[in-house]
């Protein structure tokens, strides 16, 4: 028996702003015996480095091309449809038990992002009941820097139920992208190059999302019109803990679970 089509939601926005850190908190949020949330990280969806495009003479990691969008698309069409995706095939990230093991270990960061197990235990409490005929409401988080701007391909953007954006000033983005040591890639280890933030980062990040701020000015005030056309949620809010952006996007994710349910 095919599975009830998950909740889509795309947690997307500038590199650095906590999006990995929110989405670990989330299926210990919307969690079993009324939900089942899992964790896509688009990061696995790289094309392979050789077909990357350059940008001020640089490898860009961080623009839609250097995405696969045909799988990528393949793959959430096939969770949308109640398709079940075998293990092997991607590489979500585990659910509600692994999640909560994960936070446990994880509880000296309180400190730096403000995200504590009493503020996670108070939201779980806050989430809906849902009760769908076909059992769980399944949730996948799609966690990634760039899911529903005007490079995306709008089939893809069609199967997003959510689309959230987080934000970050540019002095704060910058420091935290520089202090991460590097990444895994398919061919093993990449580090940033000097300068990677302001001519590869940062100028991706504007030419993509101008169009949801006043004037284009990302830094500066959204045009509603704009994100509601979109169907875009962006955080407004504080980015020196993570507290506050988790209240707000659980906020956004139960009012969509209430209207899916009804």
């Amino acid at each position: 028996m095919p599975y009830p089509p998950p909740l889509v939601v795309a947690l997307s926005g500038l590199s650095s702003t906590g999006k990995s850190t929110i989405a670990a908190h989330l299926p210990s949020i919307f969690c079993p015996p009324f939900y089942s949330l899992t964790i896509l990280h688009v990061d696995e969806f790289y094309k392979p480095e050789v077909r990357l495009p350059y940008r001020e003479g640089l490898l860009d990691w961080d623009c839609a091309a250097s995405l696969d969008w045909p799988r990528l698309e393949q793959t959430v069409r096939r969770w949308k449809n109640g398709d079940e995706i075998k293990e092997g095939e991607v590489n979500p990230q585990p659910q509600f038990e692994e999640a909560v093991a994960a936070e446990r270990q994880g509880e000296k960061a309180e400190e730096k992002n403000g995200i504590t197990r009493a503020l996670v235990e108070q939201l779980r409490s806050q989430v809906p009941v849902t009760g769908l005929e076909g059992g769980l409401q399944r949730i996948v988080i799609l966690d990634g820097f760039l899911l529903f701007t005007p490079s995306v391909p709008a089939t893809f953007r069609s199967l997003l139920n959510l689309k959230i954006m987080l934000r970050a000033p540019y002095a704060e983005a910058k420091r935290r992208r520089e202090g991460r040591s590097g990444y895994t890639t398919m061919e093993g280890w990449w580090e940033d190059p000097p300068g990677y933030f302001d001519k590869v980062v940062w100028p991706n990040y504007v030419e993509e999302n101008r169009g949801f701020f006043v004037g284009g000015e990302v830094e500066g005030k959204v045009d509603e019109e704009a994100c509601e056309r979109e169907g875009a949620k962006v955080w407004m809010g504080r980015t020196d803990g993570l507290q506050e952006a988790l209240r707000w996007v659980v906020g956004m994710m139960r009012k969509t679970v209430e209207v899916n349910s009804l």
